[in-house]
């Protein structure tokens, strides 16, 4: 890390014109106090035991979103089918996560600490892919692996998604329908209108549901610290009926920005570990999707995207929601993962690389001088470290001043000018 700069600015360099306030947004808290004794409970009342017999292959799903908990509930979940007498096995199952390859799908679960020893079960990565049956939109796929087992569990988040709405988004028949379906079964899936893609979920799972051998459902609900707010176990028969329930649960704990009108946003990392779509579209309100209307909130002018984040393993797929990005961030870009992310999904624009700079001083005057403002020092700007972690952000004195009073708002002390080191990037947030 270079010397840090401090030099105060006519507009053409530095920075010290923003005057930036660290404070806490405090969101309600719902986290578990113990959530290994609460997958626990889930699964002791699940009546799993009628299920799987000593002897049975017992696949349970590992997906690619970063769950938080995720390696202490699978860990929990093993050891658990194990006491049944059962094999448990870890199924790999993440679209076009990883590049769409066992060798990336393998990395991708290990950099989120899901492997082998840290589990207790073998992981299961492969690429090869049968038809299950067929939906509205087209072909369902399954992960032939999954026919080899004599039983599955479903393991997954329950949130809203970041490309679509509607009663099925983020969850277990997700889970069954891309997850599970591979490359193939995202492109097939994908394949149909945007406004379409909550019933092609349903009805995608459907169709799996009906020729692999599932007996459970562990659906995980996370509060806005990403705590596990919740572990529930349900019958495949109630898929349907408890997703669409728990999924307007978890749209109560989504957090968000303070504010609905910014010029800049600026986003430190971006990755498919903190979002599907690299930034939580939730967050940022904007979508990128041809032919479907913008959310309405919140507005923002310009997104910088400054890094991709390292357990991303350089999938930026999502950089096409910013405006401007740096060299440090397309430089680490896997084009191969990325491309392959975009177009299992259809919405090409997520991956085209925005106006790129050579460091964060420049991208962040750029961005700014492109405004039109008539003073710099009036822009409302916001700094996070990335969509999911929007508890301690940044913000400038204009956006300062509308917010202050607010109860959920702490401020951390005085305000400071952004600080540089010597290549031009912004200090650790």
């Amino acid at each position: 890390m270079g010397q840090t700069t401090r030099k105060r600015t006519d507009g053409s360099g530095n920075m010290d014109f923003l005057q930036m306030y660290r404070v806490r947004q405090v969101f309600p808290s719902r986290g578990l106090p113990a959530p290994g004794e609460a997958i626990k409970a889930a699964l002791a009342n699940s009546a799993l035991e009628q299920n799987i017999k000593p002897g049975m292959k017992v696949g349970i799903t590992a997906g690619s979103r970063g769950i938080r908990d995720i390696v202490p509930i699978l860990r929990e979940t093993t050891s658990y089918v194990k006491d049944l007498g059962g094999i448990p096995v870890l199924l790999a199952a993440m679209g076009s996560h990883g590049g769409g390859c066992p060798s990336g799908q393998r990395e991708l679960l290990c950099s989120l600490g899901i492997t082998e020893e840290s589990v207790g079960a073998a992981l299961i990565c492969s690429s090869d892919y049968i038809i299950a049956g067929r939906a509205f939109y087209g072909e369902v796929y399954l992960n032939r692996c999954v026919l080899e087992c004599d039983a599955l569990i479903v393991v997954n988040r329950i949130r809203p998604h970041t490309s679509f709405h509607g009663n099925h988004e983020s969850g277990l028949l997700k889970m069954l329908a891309v997850g599970l379906g591979g490359p193939p079964g995202a492109a097939s899936l994908h394949r149909c209108r945007p406004e379409l893609i909550s019933r092609a979920v349903a009805e995608g799972g459907q169709t799996v549901l009906k020729v692999a051998p599932v007996v459970l459902g562990l659906a995980i609900l996370e509060d806005a610290y990403k705590q596990t707010a919740k572990v529930a176990a349900i019958c495949p028969e109630d898929f349907m009926s408890a997703e669409k329930s728990l999924l307007e649960e978890a749209r109560q704990y989504l957090p968000g920005l303070p504010v609905e009108d910014l010029d800049v946003l600026i986003v430190d990392e971006i990755g498919k570990n903190i979002s599907g779509t690299g930034m939580d579209t939730n967050v940022i309100g904007r979508l990128r999707i041809q032919g479907v209307p913008e959310p309405p909130s919140p507005r923002i002018k310009r997104i910088l995207a400054l890094d991709v984040a390292r357990e991303a393993n350089g999938n930026a797929y999502g950089i096409g929601l910013a405006d401007f990005t740096t060299e440090r961030l397309v430089s680490k870009l896997d084009r191969n993962s990325t491309y392959t992310n975009a177009l299992a999904s259809t919405f090409v624009q997520r991956a085209m690389i925005p106006m790129t700079l050579p460091n964060d001083r420049e991208a962040l005057l750029v961005c700014l001088n492109s405004l039109g403002l008539k003073s710099l020092r009036e822009a409302r700007l916001i700094r996070i470290q990335n969509t999911l972690q929007l508890s301690e952000i940044l913000i400038s004195e204009t956006v300062f001043r509308d917010i202050a009073n607010l109860p959920f708002i702490l401020p951390l002390g005085q305000p400071e000018s952004l600080q540089f080191s010597g290549d031009g990037n912004l200090l650790p947030f």
